[in-house]
């Protein structure tokens, strides 16, 4: 398969992921919120896919790299969305928990291993 394709696959569900947790995590202020979640699920889910891919190219350094992908997953959305402190933690929380289940699903189904390279998953069509 086509690497650009899996590569917005990956993206597009991670991004819909976001907008999940973003939509627990804010509860009520979700709807007046709308817009700014969109613009800031786009930079967060888009913005660290495009870091990680063209790394090699960026060449940047390893904690350059890693500063980067936390501040926009991480610190990006509960300081732009001006999260409370228990929102806050509901959203580092939710988000431990989805990028591996994420990943799990990616290599469990479909074989991506690529989400989270250093945990090798087998898919279910290689344990048939």
């Amino acid at each position: 398969m086509d690497q650009a394709f899996r590569f917005l696959i990956m993206a597009g569900v991670t991004y819909l992921a976001f907008l999940c947790v973003i939509r627990v995590v804010m509860g009520s202020q979700y709807k007046s919120k709308s817009f700014l979640i969109n613009i800031i699920g786009m930079f967060t889910a888009y913005g660290s896919f495009i870091i990680s891919r063209y790394n090699n190219v960026l060449k940047l350094p390893v904690y350059l790299y890693y500063i980067l992908l936390i501040f926009l997953t991480v610190f990006l959305p509960p300081l732009v969305l001006k999260m409370k402190s228990d929102q806050t933690l509901k959203y580092v929380a939710f988000g431990i928990v989805a990028v591996p289940l994420l990943h799990l699903l990616f290599s469990l189904l479909l074989g991506w291993g690529g989400y989270l390279p250093f945990i090798q998953i087998p898919s279910l069509w290689e344990l048939l």
